[in-house]
């Protein structure tokens, strides 16, 4: 249950901050807004609960920048 608590918090913030930015950066060239699939929020969750700092998860997960183990 707190895994999927967490979870959906993380899916949540990350869609106001994927709108954040989109708004702030005007959205695509078509006019939408991009946003965070759930994939990528289980992603970040999976990542921030081995450890992950939340900038490093975000990055890879959301932005495909992955460090090299």
């Amino acid at each position: 249950m707190k895994k999927k608590l967490l979870t959906g918090a993380v899916f949540l913030f990350g869609l106001g901050l994927g709108g954040a930015t989109a708004s702030a950066s005007g959205g695509t060239q078509d006019g939408t807004s991009p946003g965070i699939t759930p994939e990528m929020a289980l992603c970040v969750a999976e990542c921030k609960a081995a450890g992950g700092t939340h900038a490093v998860c975000w990055a890879c997960c959301v932005n495909n920048i992955c460090p090299v183990d």
